[in-house]
Order: structure tokens, then C-alpha cells, then sequence
């Protein structure tokens, strides 16, 4: 028979292959989309698509090819495209719309309407996009491919939602009925490294500073595809200006793209104060690994936090608990808190419900002399993206907030957006990253003082203005990306062809100046031509998303001041801005009408969802609280929910109720360097973490039955640490370290440097036993940890800090060296006291 079927609901998928064409020029991706369609049945069908893209994208181009005739979309406020649509669709003609969902900037749907019986149509779709710079420097490229279901409790009975426009049945948890092929071409002025994939199959063919990559045909649409792009120099600051076409509007003028590269990693500009809220995702979605991986995470977060600051824990789910009533001040008391909470920290606070415990942060007073910085760390899986960025706006100027998307579908409009609405960065962990060296990335920026009075001062022809976009510069972080648009207003004389800009601000009392030169007439040489890609005046396209951003961030601030005319003027603004850039919004659509056909299309309509592919995990189980609707089954379909306390699906590795299998505590052999005794074991768990890869002990032993109270709250049990059951000891010196920096020479650390305790104590070359337990602690980082000190880097500068405040008749040379010896290790002193 020919045509696809889908496999659930044995009706015919209409979509048939997806053809992608991806050009990477400097730090810009333009993708052309294909998506080929055929109707095989006997009447027209409607084929609805609903495909994540990420928020920040603009699509600039909709079109369609069908029976020879070309179909232009235009973009027009949201509700005429609607109604253009369903006039069209009523007439018998053909109509093609292409929108954004009104509760998710990256969830889009594509709808081919009135498409004939035994015809073909095809849909092309373009956008262009900032390619972020990963802390390796390599340029990252995201095809999304999963949209997983995401949780409401609009309704008042909270469930995971797969979409607003299609039933369960057609989202399919295994290979989709449709082929994807994928070709990308990759210039740049500097020669290309190697170009790779850690989830797909890739055929790469390199050219010096040109590279084509394809997809091969093995790749199944489960997964987002991912391209690290690697350059054998270094990336360096640059402009781009784009010349202007037409002779009125935003097109009009010159679009310039400035990028910054600034270096503030001095250690005397990091700030040793602040007030650090870790809120966590412990929905039932974040079960197995994701949890896990917080668990490990938010250990090494704890450990690396400066002396003296203020610190909280918030995990949340259909309802939040906080570890602390308030923030508290990091020591070692507070810190041994901490650490015995994560030992109990499941997945097992319900849905996925982020409002909430955004809202209670915000309502803690705060801690005179420490700036508060919020972590949030979740899978995103939520629909009320807006109001949670609403709520971050409504707060950046008391608090910066820092986001990451944790696994495949990942919701980029709430990541991204509660980070530029509160002025942090957003990071994303998928595939083989580790959340671990993001969440330290992310800590590392936090722990900058903000720059304060961040400007652009521009030299320019007489007659020639610069305006920004945004209007307000994003936030500085060493080591970052800093990208601006601007467009260039006036009449560039013909005789000049120079310019240039300078980035300013000031951090704590030192003035930062970074300088870029402009080529005003024909482009910056060191960067490849934007002309000369496939589509022209991209740069102009990224600075209206740009603009619409922020316009969009301040129509949530416009909103609370229940000003409707403030509001209507910036939702004005937004739509004349996408009409006139051809880039679509939040407030308008593509609209295509297939009006040469010369004859009404016949028969009764069909609508066919195509279906998507989502990840098996995303349909987790959640813990509901009592008489909330607890998810069962497969999906949010009928039949998929019971009322109370009905049961709840445990998935291997993890659940609602159960730990998973990696993470559970037990009576364990301990190494021989050492005797088990009380006070060690007091101490062990004081400081460890259960079973974990990086952590925790190995697989030893037999693991027992999990700890009676798991769950009940996210705050330790106040029983005496006799009651504890046993756990290994910790596989790396991380959990061991003590607040201010140091390490104790005890048997634990005894147990991960494979040393007896009493070798250690006789050969230590220092009064001070701690300072030797530091030295040792950190050779052994150095030398079996080195390919993870982006993990570990900023707990070990705080243990040099502690040295140097502690190195009075000792030598480095004299304490490192004999460290290396007992440990077999090569580190030089200066890597250990700086």
C-alpha cells in the first residue's frame, strides 16, 4: 500500500520526509526546512504538524509548492491569519498556516489545509539563528527532534499535556513514520577542526575553512540532532555589518552584529558574598538519571560555594519544600544539613508546577550586603512558561537569575526566558554533556560582580546614529559571549567607510573598555559576508527577533502595572515589527491561500495530526498529593488517569516511590585502611553522598531497602545520626571537603587516596594535619580528576585560598612533591598554591 501509516492509530501520516539544509557562517545557522506532504486518501485531509524550534529562532520565509503552483506566506496578526485560513479552507481552496503556540515560544504548528485526494505538497520553512559558544569553544547547532508533553494545572486537574491540537495517539514513542535528511554546509574564515555528534551518525567532508556535513540514513527521530562545531583558532570578537535594503523600515537601515569576548577571571574580581538559592525540579518527570545527576550536581554546587555567603535549597514539584525556612549561612553545621538532605532527595514531588516555588523565593526577604542569585534546574516541562517569566522580570532588579534544561525537549521559551528576564544565562544538558561542568559554569558567572553601567559609545560619520538592540545590553559574564545588534540610521557619506565601537562598564571600581571596528560600507573582511549566504539580510532578521524579545519581557512588566494602553502599545509593536521583518511572534502567523487553483477542492475535510516523536522517560510517573489525578498510563489520553490514591507506575531506575538501584544506601564493606567506627560513620554521612558514579562508593555489597522516611520531606530527619543505615564510602575526596576549603586526614580520605591512614599521618611533612589532608585532597584532584576540573575547579580554588592562609614554615615544593610521591602523582606546586 503506499503511503505511511502510523502505527497507533493505523491512520495515514500525510508527512512523508523532512529535507534540511543548515548553513553555519561565523556564529549564524540559516536552515531551510522541507517538509513533503501526500494526501493518499479519497477526500482532502487538513495535516496539522506540532514540532518544538527553539525560542530564539526567527523564521523569516513560509512557502508552499503544490501542482506546480508556488504559495508566498506572509505574515499578519495572528487572529486575521486564523480567519483568513478558515475562510479559505470554508471557500474550497487550499491554505497553508504556520504558527507559534500561544503558551510556548518554542512549540510551533504547521497546517496544510484542504489539501487534495492523491496530491503532493511540500512546505518549506526558513530561520535563522545565534549558534551559543560552548565551554570548549566549540559552536553548537540543535535540529530539535522531541516535544515531549508538558504539565498544566490550568484546569485545576493537573496532568501532562501532550499538546492543545493533537490526542495522544498520535505522538509515538519509537521511530517515526517520516525520514529525515539533513545536509550542512560550514565556512568560516578560520580552518576547521573536526566537526562532530555524540548522538548521531555523521558523514563530514573537510575543505580547510569550508566542511559539508550529512546525516546518515540510520538516525531515528527520537533525539534532537546535535553539531559541535570545532575551529583551530580561537574565537575572536568581530562586527558584522549588513547593508540595508529598500528605502524605508527596519530593512532599510544597516544591521551591524557585534561580538564581544571579555575576560574578567581575575581572582580578586569574584565576589565572596551572596545569597545562593539552588531550586530544583523534583517532579516525576526528572526520574533516573536526571535526578541522580541533580544529587551529584547540587553536591559539587554546595562544596564550591565561597565561605560566609547565604544558601537554600528549594525542590518543587505539584507542591515546593525548602530545606531552610531562610536562607542560611554557609559552614560546615549548615553544610552537614545539606548533605544529609541530598541523601533523601528523590523525584517524588508530583507535577511539574514552577510558579509556585518562584514565588516563594521571592517573597524571603532579603540578606542585606549579598545579591541574590537563583539556580533553577529543571526539564522544563511546563506550559505556563509565561507567567514564570513574568515573575522573574518582575524581580531582575533584585535577582539574577540562572536556568538549565535538563534532557531532550527541554522547553527553551522557559529556560531561555526566565534567564534573559532575569538577566543570567540559561544552559542546557543533554546527550553526553554533564550537568555537573554547566551548573559550575553557571556558578562560575554568578560568582562575578555584576557589571554595572554597561554601554555602547559609537564613532560614526556626522549624521549617523546608532541604535541598539536590545536596548538594554545583556548582562557580562568573563569568558561569555556578548552579542549586540544595532541598526545604523542616517546617510553613510560615500567617502567614509570607517567607524568603530566600544563596549564599556565597570565592575566593582575598575572601567572595563573593549573596542571593535566597523566596516560601514562593505563587510568586516575577518568575517564572511552575510550576503553572501543563501538568504539575504539575516543579520537583520536576528536583530527583530532580537527586538521582539525584549519587547516581549516588557509587555509581562507592562502587565503588571494593569496598564491595558501601555500593554496594547508594546503588543503594536511587536506586530508591525514582524510584519514588516517577515519574522513571525507571539501575535501573528504566516498565512498562505492557495487562490490559483482555479477550482473549489470537493468532499468533506479530514484533519490528520502527523505524529511526533517524544522520549520514553518524559511520561514519568508522578506522586499527585491526595485528590489530585495521578498519571497511570501511557499518556494523558481517556482511560489514562484514576482519582486518589490509585497506583503509581514505578519506571526502572527510578519512580515516585522507590530509589533507583544506583542511589540507595546499604550496609557496605568498608576498605581496609581503616576501623568502622561511630564517630567515622557520624562523620561519613555527614558529608557523602549515597552511591553515585562520581561521589558515591562503587558496587559493592549488597544494597538494602531504602530509608523509611524517603520522601516524606525534603528537610533532614531530626533523629540522631545513630539511627543512619550505613552507605559506602565516597569514590573522590569532593564530598569529603569542609566548608571553608579543607580536608581532614581521617580514614575516609584515607579510603579514596588508597592509602593506610597510618602511612598518611607518620609521613605528613607539616604540623598542621589539615594542611597535609588539603595538599593530598588536592594532588589527588589534579591527577585523577583532570579531565573533570571544570567540575571541580572552584571548590579547589577555595582550598588554595585556605593554604595560602595557612602556609607559615612549610614549602610548596617540599609538601607537593612528597604528596606526588605517596600517590604516584605528577602536579606541579603551582597548579596546588597558585
Amino acid at each position: 500500500m503506499f503511503g505511511l501509516r502510523c502505527q497507533k492509530t493505523a491512520k495515514p501520516v500525510p508527512l512523508t520526509e523532512i529535507d534540511v539544509n543548515v548553513d553555519i557562517i561565523g556564529y549564524v545557522s540559516n536552515v531551510t526546512s522541507s517538509l513533503q506532504y501526500h494526501n493518499e486518501e479519497d477526500n482532502p485531509i487538513e495535516a496539522v504538524f506540532v514540532f518544538p524550534l527553539d525560542e530564539t529562532s526567527a523564521v523569516y520565509k513560509f512557502e508552499a509548492l503544490i501542482e506546480g503552483r508556488r504559495v508566498i506566506g506572509k505574515v499578519k496578526e495572528k487572529q486575521k491569519a486564523r480567519e483568513e485560513y478558515d475562510d479559505a479552507i470554508a471557500s474550497g481552496e487550499g491554505a497553508f498556516l504556520f504558527e507559534e503556540d500561544d503558551r510556548s515560544g518554542d512549540v510551533f504548528k504547521c497546517s496544510v489545509g484542504n489539501l487534495p485526494p492523491k496530491t503532493s505538497a511540500t512546505i518549506q520553512l526558513s530561520y535563522v539563528a545565534e549558534l551559543p559558544v560552548e565551554a570548549d569553544s566549540s559552536l553548537k547547532f540543535v535540529l530539535p527532534g522531541v516535544l515531549n508533553p508538558r504539565y498544566s494545572s490550568d484546569t485545576g486537574a493537573a496532568a501532562y499535556d501532550d499538546t492543545y491540537m493533537a490526542p495522544t495517539g498520535d505522538v509515538v514513542t519509537s521511530e517515526a513514520p517520516y525520514k529525515l535528511k539533513l545536509k550542512v554546509n560550514v565556512s568560516s574564515p578560520n580552518s576547521i577542526d573536526k566537526i562532530e555528534s555524540p548522538k548521531s551518525s555523521i558523514d563530514v567532508t573537510y575543505g580547510g575553512t569550508s566542511a559539508q556535513v550529512k546525516l546518515k540514513d540510520d538516525h531515528k527521530l527520537d533525539s534532537d540532532v546535535e553539531l559541535y562545531v570545532h575551529y583551530k583558532d580561537k574565537h575572536r570578537p568581530f562586527a558584522v555589518t549588513e547593508l540595508g535594503q529598500g528605502t524605508d523600515g527596519f530593512m532599510a537601515d544597516h544591521t551591524v552584529m557585534l561580538t564581544f569576548l571579555p575576560d574578567l577571571s581575575r581572582e580578586d574580581l569574584v565576589a565572596n558574598c551572596g545569597e545562593f538559592i539552588f531550586i530544583l525540579d523534583r517532579s516525576g518527570s526528572m526520574s533516573g538519571n536526571k535526578i541522580k545527576n541533580a544529587r551529584e550536581t547540587l553536591l559539587l554546587f554546595l562544596k564550591s560555594l565561597p565561605i560566609g555567603c547565604y544558601f537554600n535549597i528549594v525542590g518543587f514539584g505539584s507542591r515546593h519544600e525548602s530545606l531552610f525556612k531562610g536562607s542560611e549561612k554557609y559552614d560546615n553545621k549548615s553544610l552537614k544539613t545539606a548533605c544529609k538532605a541530598l541523601g533523601k532527595m528523590e523525584a517524588d514531588l508530583g507535577g511539574t508546577e514552577i510558579l509556585q516555588p518562584l514565588q516563594y523565593v521571592y517573597k524571603q526577604p532579603p540578606i542585606a550586603g549579598h545579591p541574590r542569585q537563583l539556580f533553577l534546574l529543571t526539564d522544563g516541562e511546563v506550559w505556563d512558561t509565561q507567567a514564570c517569566v513574568k515573575e522573574v522580570a518582575k524581580h531582575a532588579d533584585s535577582a539574577r537569575c540562572f536556568s538549565v534544561g535538563i534532557g531532550e525537549g527541554a522547553s527553551t521559551a522557559l529556560v531561555k526566558g526566565v534567564a534573559r528576564a532575569g538577566r543570567g544565562k540559561a544552559e542546557f544538558v543533554s546527550g553526553t554533556d554533564r550537568l555537573q561542568a554547566k551548573v559550575m559554569r553557571l556558578l562560575s558567572c554568578a560568582l562575578q560582580p555584576t557589571v554595572t553601567g554597561v554601554g555602547l559609545t559609537w564613532q560614526l560619520p556626522d549624521g549617523v546614529t546608532a541604535v541598539p538592540i536590545p536596548s538594554t545590553p545583556p548582562p557580562i559574564f568573563s569568558g561569555d559571549c556578548f552579542i549586540m545588534y544595532a541598526q545604523l540610521q542616517g546617510q553613510l557619506p560615500v567617502d567614509v567607510t570607517k567607524g568603530s565601537v566600544t563596549l564599556c562598564g565597570q565592575v566593582l571600581t575598575e572601567e572595563i573598555k573593549h573596542n571593535l571596528n566597523l566596516s560601514l560600507q562593505s563587510r568586516d573582511q575577518e568575517m564572511p559576508s552575510a550576503e553572501d549566504s543563501p538568504e539575504p539580510q539575516q543579520l537583520h532578521r536576528l536583530a527583530a527577533k532580537t527586538c521582539i524579545k525584549e519587547l516581549e519581557v516588557n509587555l509581562e512588566k507592562d502587565d503588571n502595572d494593569d496598564s491595558e494602553t501601555v500593554s496594547d502599545t508594546t503588543k503594536k509593536q511587536i506586530i508591525d515589527l514582524s510584519v514588516a521583518t517577515n519574522v513571525v511572534s507571539k501575535f501573528t502567523s504566516f498565512i498562505g491561500v492557495d487562490s490559483e487553483r482555479g477550482e473549489p477542492i470537493e468532499g468533506a475535510m479530514v484533519r490528520r495530526n502527523v505524529p511526533r516523536p517524544q522520549m520514553m522517560m518524559c511520561r514519568a510517573a508522578y506522586a499527585a498529593p491526595p485528590g489530585r489525578r495521578r498519571l497511570v498510563g501511557g499518556g494523558p489520553g481517556p482511560g489514562a488517569f484514576a482519582q486518589g490514591g490509585g497506583p503509581i507506575v514505578r519506571l526502572a531506575g527510578g519512580g515516585s516511590g522507590g530509589r533507583p538501584p544506583s542511589c540507595r544506601t546499604g550496609n557496605r564493606k568498608r576498605a581496609s585502611t581503616g576501623v568502622k567506627s561511630k564517630a567515622m560513620k557520624k562523620k561519613k554521612n555527614m558529608f557523602s553522598m549515597p552511591s553515585m558514579p562520581l561521589f558515591g562508593g562503587g558496587s559493592r555489597g549488597k544494597s538494602a531497602a531504602a530509608p523509611k522516611k524517603l520522601g516524606r520531606s525534603f528537610a533532614p530527619d531530626d533523629d540522631d545520626d545513630d539511627e543512619e543505615e550505613d552507605s559506602a564510602p565516597p569514590s573522590t575526596v569532593i564530598p569529603l571537603q569542609m566548608a571553608e576549603g579543607s580536608w581532614e586526614l581521617d580514614d575516609d580520605l584515607a579510603a579514596v587516596l588508597g592509602v593506610k591512614l597510618d602511612r598518611l599521618t607518620k609521613e605528613c611533612p607539616v604540623q598542621k594535619k589539615t594542611v597535609w589532608a588539603t595538599v593530598l585532597a588536592l594532588v589527588w584532584l589534579h591527577s585523577k580528576m583532570g579531565d573533570k576540573k571544570v567540575e571541580w575547579q572552584m571548590l579547589a580554588r577555595k582550598a588554595t585560598t585556605w593554604l595560602k592562609g595557612h602556609q607559615q614554615g612549610w614549602s610548596a615544593d617540599d609538601v607537593v612533591g612528597k604528596a606526588c610521591g605517596i600517590l604516584g602523582a605528577k602536579v606541579d606546586p603551582s597548579a596546588i598554591l597558585g
